[in-house]
This record gives C-alpha cells, structure tokens and sequence, in this order.
C-alpha cells in the first residue's frame, strides 16, 4: 500500500506524506520503543503543519501500519489500539 496514494491523503501536503511513508517503511526493524517513538513524531509532524487526521485517514493508517509490523508483533499492536479506542469512546 502507498499511502501517498490513497484517497482518504489526497488533500495532505505531499512532503509530509513522502515523509510519513518512508517512516513508517522502516518500523519493520525497530523496537516496540523505537515504534511508539516514531508514531509520537509522525503525531507532531502533523500537528506543526496543521493536518488533522480524518477518521478515514487514521483508518488507512492503522491499515499500513498493520502490515508494516513483523507479524508476530501484530496482536499486541491491534490490542493496543482497541484500548486506545475504547477509551477515546
């Protein structure tokens, strides 16, 4: 998947989204740190240059990340989010 081509992205500045696709390709070799790390930076990158992410977007993006992360690694990621959305509910 390429992000910079889904349609939910196709109003976002370019750059950033050049940015935010070669980021996430490389979660595959980081630690679960160096992960929470990442999506902590791509949140802040987004916040500096006034994107707001759509439901629509984030549904994407959670989408790629799911196939970006080793597949034993991929539970713990969608138990993750689950909390995390239960509780934004």
């Amino acid at each position: 998947m390429d992000l910079t081509k889904h349609p939910a992205f196709a109003e976002v500045d370019k750059n950033f989204m050049s940015t935010l696709q070669s980021t996430i390709n490389s979660l595959s070799s980081k630690s679960d740190i160096e992960v929470i790390g990442t999506l902590m930076a791509i949140s802040n990158e987004a916040k500096k240059r006034n994107i707001n992410f759509t439901p629509d977007m984030q549904a994407a993006l959670l989408s790629y990340l799911k196939t970006r992360i080793p597949a034993n690694k991929r539970s713990q990621f969608e138990a993750l989010i689950t909390m995390l959305t239960s509780q934004m509910s």
